[in-house]
């Protein structure tokens, strides 16, 4: 057995306390990275056209005016085609990234529709983040190049409008329902075959409501000023619509098969509110006019009107023959029919046969004067007194009508010609000459009044007054002398009466000379 009597000794090893700090220092850095690592924020990279006074450290970027987020980083492409933003976004708004993601630089801006981010000019241009739609995530963006008219949280509907050209539109500018603004042009973009412009629109909720199938949109951009047979016609918006353009709508009463609009619906965007009710009459039959006088005054896009109903317009004037022939002159119409009766939708051949009856009961196309001030003529459709049979003539495209002179045109020619020789008249010459005459008589009046021709004049017809009155007495004596009862009268009744008796002497005395002309040699047989 054996006896242990000596203890065997091992070193433990031990850490020095030399090493503890250290120690300690290096989990409260490992710490430090793991919380900074934690709580950094998702790097992006922002794409826009320019930099707009983005300064790295100092430009923002804010979700709803809070800040989210700050840029890192900005320099050029490698094409030098665009300005690359390097940002960071904090973690927890990072997680809302993706696809559908818009930023843009909120910048200083006074346009007709207001005034926005005035206080950029002190505190410098941010950027602004739209969350957008839930997508796919992204941290590669394209930068808009500016604000767009809502962000994607904002409730409300878009359509797209459809116009011939854009006019004075643009985006921003305002949508009208009952003069109030309940939306904005977000965009507008050619379509595919370039004969029409789409414009995208925003209408903000509830008024996106009212926005039906049937709605009706129309531009009141502007001043709208007309003048034609109807006379001077001027429509104007508001003051903003006027600067910047604007667009107006009316949800249509009485169609029970009418829906409120789903997005994207697409409508007709028509240049004013006079064709939204042309635009609801979808047939159109086009007809020939024939006439031998002149078509001054007459447009394209004049009424053509029956009993002062306008049913149809002119489309085009030809001049078929520069010669002195008649109905040389022809005007095509197109004739709406649904304006006479607008639950009707007649077939051509239908439409024809009720002309045709109209005009066996005497139904004729004239030329009036629409207004007297501008001289402009439209076409109307009347009944003659007396109509000759005329057949309708009919063809594929269109149907020849036919014609009658205005009474009243004659008239008005008549009294043009009149005119004419009116202002033919030297009425300046007339006025000299008067002048003239007016003149010489001043100084021959002018001479009589300093001669006191006058006075003489006076003194001459008193003269004159005395004699009257002398001879006026002697005629009196006159008449007294020859009275019937007077001695005068009486003695010279006697002296006729011998005058009369020898003169019945003489008279014999004549006739027996001439019986016998010796008588005066050989005197007379008694017995003879």
């Amino acid at each position: 057995m054996k006896i242990l009597n000596k203890a065997d000794v091992k070193n433990i090893p031990t850490i020095s306390p030399v090493w503890i700090v250290p120690i300690v220092a290096l989990i409260i850095a490992l710490s430090l990275v793991i919380q900074a690592h934690l709580e950094k924020g998702e790097e992006i990279q922002i794409n826009f056209t320019k930099a707009s006074d983005i300064i790295v450290g100092q430009t923002l970027i804010k979700l709803k005016n809070v800040e989210v987020g700050v840029v890192k980083k900005v320099k050029l492409s490698g094409d030098l085609k665009t300005v690359q933003v390097f940002a960071e976004i904090d973690r927890d708004v990072a997680n809302h990234l993706s696809e559908n993601t818009r930023f843009w630089v909120a910048e200083p801006k006074i346009s007709a529709t207001g005034v926005s981010n005035l206080g950029t000019l002190i505190s410098g241009v941010y950027i602004v983040m739209d969350p957008g739609e839930d997508g796919p995530y992204a941290t590669e963006f394209d930068g808009l190049d500016s604000s767009p008219v809502f962000v994607s949280d904002d409730p409300g509907t878009q359509y797209v409008l459809e116009s011939a050209d854009l006019g004075s539109l643009d985006i921003s500018s305002p949508i009208y329902f009952r003069q109030i603004r309940v939306g904005e042009v977000t965009g507008y973009q050619l379509a595919e075959a370039n004969d029409r412009v789409n414009i995208n629109v925003f209408i903000k909720a509830p008024y996106d409501q009212l926005v039906q199938t049937k709605t009706h949109f129309w531009n009141v951009s502007g001043v709208d000023v007309s003048v034609g047979a109807e006379g001077v016609t001027a429509n104007m918006g508001s003051l903003v619509s006027l600067l910047s353009g604007g667009i107006a709508f009316e949800t249509a009463a009485g169609f029970e098969d009418a829906e409120v609009a789903e997005e994207g619906y697409r409508f007709s965007l028509y240049p004013d509110r006079e064709s939204v009710k042309d635009g609801s009459y979808n047939i159109r039959y086009y007809y020939l006019l024939k006439f031998s006088e002149s078509v001054k005054g007459l447009s394209v896009g004049a009424p053509v009107e029956f009993r002062g109903l306008k049913i149809g317009e002119v489309v085009d004037i030809d001049l078929v023959s520069a010669d002195n022939k008649p109905n040389s002159l022809h005007v095509y119409i197109a004739i709406e029919p649904q304006r006479l009766d607008s639950e009707a939708s007649p077939t051509r051949e239908e439409a024809d046969t009720f002309i045709e009856t109209l005009v066996k009961h005497g139904l004729r196309a004239r030329m009036s004067s629409g207004n007297l001030l501008t001289g402009s003529k439209l076409i109307e459709l009347v009944y003659t007194d007396k109509p000759n049979s005329v057949p309708l003539v009919r063809s594929s495209n269109y149907t020849e009508l036919p014609t009658h002179s205005d009474p009243s045109e004659e008239m008005l020619t008549q009294v043009s010609v009149i005119l004419e020789k009116i202002e033919a008249v030297p009425f300046d010459d007339i006025g000299e000459d008067l002048a003239d005459s007016l003149s010489s008589l001043k100084t021959i009046l002018g001479a009589l009044e300093s001669n006191n021709t006058a006075g003489k004049i006076d003194h001459a017809v008193q003269d004159l007054s005395l004699a009257l009155n002398k001879l006026s007495q002697a005629m009196e004596s006159v008449d007294q002398v020859i009275a019937p009862d007077s001695e005068l009268q009486h003695e010279l009744n006697g002296t006729l009466k011998s005058v009369g008796s020898a003169a019945d002497s003489v008279q014999r005395f004549l006739d027996e000379l001439n019986r016998h002309p010796n008588a005066l040699i050989y005197g007379t047989d008694k017995e003879n």
